[in-house]
């Protein structure tokens, strides 16, 4: 009786410890810790690209934990990653969804970043997913329709130009063409050649016509200066005429409205001029006057004065 009460305390034991050397070679293959260090960050991905739960997850290539969660999240997926250690993940982190091995697999890399802030816990990091083999077949797959008429299209246009360069006549006009212009090419050497030592003194001319316009302009340039000051005064006093002018006729002006305004009055008023000027009667009695006083000193002139003068006594 007591010793079967060992075995099977025995058996237990053994049990016990197997099952604990299972969980841990499990947790040691999934990478699995009880560090309490370790901490979940947040990744959030447009599509899960391939990765699942369990799958490694790096730091600037060094792995340091696992995907612990993925779950649809508004329209994008969220993807919880336990790190044994993330002290140098920083707020401006990324992460790249990339193949694990070309066999298949996929594994989450961090880029922690270089900002000086440490990352929030609960702050997502923006992620995004990688081309792998089976994107590229998949694309590839999408333009095989259109490099088949591509292939086909190439086929039609080496198919115009075989027999393009059957057509002889085709040929012969490039023949044409290349001997015309081997023809042209040799002309315009030979005349460059038989033309070299005028265009050559042309040149030196132009050199020789340029040097002598800039010394030309270096030379008169002070002269030039003293022509347009003498010039800027000769306006400045023209300016300063033209105001005297300006006042000369605005006084003109002012003395022709006061005439009119003169004459304006004559016309209107019951003055002496008025009445000299517009009064008939007034007129001919002056005229009167002025005969009776010319025939006066007339006979003044010819006869004197005759002068009856009594004194003291009435006459």
């Amino acid at each position: 009786m007591n010793i079967s009460r060992s075995t099977e305390i025995r058996v237990g034991l053994v049990s016990i410890v197997s099952i604990a050397l299972l969980i841990g070679g499990i947790m040691l293959g999934k990478g699995l810790s009880l560090d309490p260090s370790k901490r979940t960050l947040k990744v959030r991905l447009a599509t899960s690209g391939g990765v699942e739960t369990g799958s490694p997850v790096v730091v600037n290539g060094v792995k340091r934990g696992i995907v612990s969660d993925v779950v649809n999240d508004n329209g994008a997926v969220l993807v919880h990653v336990s790190l044994s250690d993330a002290s140098d993940v920083m707020s401006d982190a990324k992460a790249f969804v990339t193949i694990l091995e070309i066999t298949g697999g996929k594994k989450i890399e961090i880029i922690p970043g270089s900002s000086t802030q440490s990352l929030n816990p609960d702050a997502e990091i923006p992620g995004t997913v990688a081309a792998d083999i089976g994107t590229l077949v998949t694309s590839l797959g999408e333009v095989s329709g259109n490099a088949i008429n591509l292939v086909r299209r190439l086929d039609t246009i080496s198919a115009g130009l075989t027999d393009l360069m059957r057509d002889g006549s085709f040929v012969n006009n490039v023949r044409t063409i290349s001997s015309d212009g081997a023809v042209l090419m040799t002309d315009l050497r030979g005349w460059f050649q038989q033309n070299r030592t005028p265009l050559t003194a042309s040149i030196r001319d132009l050199r020789d016509i340029t040097s002598q316009l800039r010394e030309s302009v270096n030379r008169n340039e002070p002269k030039v200066s003293q022509i347009i000051d003498r010039a800027d005064k000769v306006l400045l006093s023209l300016e300063a005429t033209l105001s005297k002018a300006d006042g000369a006729i605005m006084g003109a002006d002012t003395l022709i409205g006061r005439i009119n305004g003169i004459v304006q009055d004559i016309k209107t008023n019951k003055s002496l001029l008025h009445a000299l000027m517009y009064d008939d009667d007034i007129a001919s009695k002056l005229d009167s006057t002025l005969m009776t006083l010319k025939k006066f000193l007339h006979d003044f002139n010819r006869s004197g004065v005759n002068v009856n003068v009594g004194i003291g006594h009435r006459p």
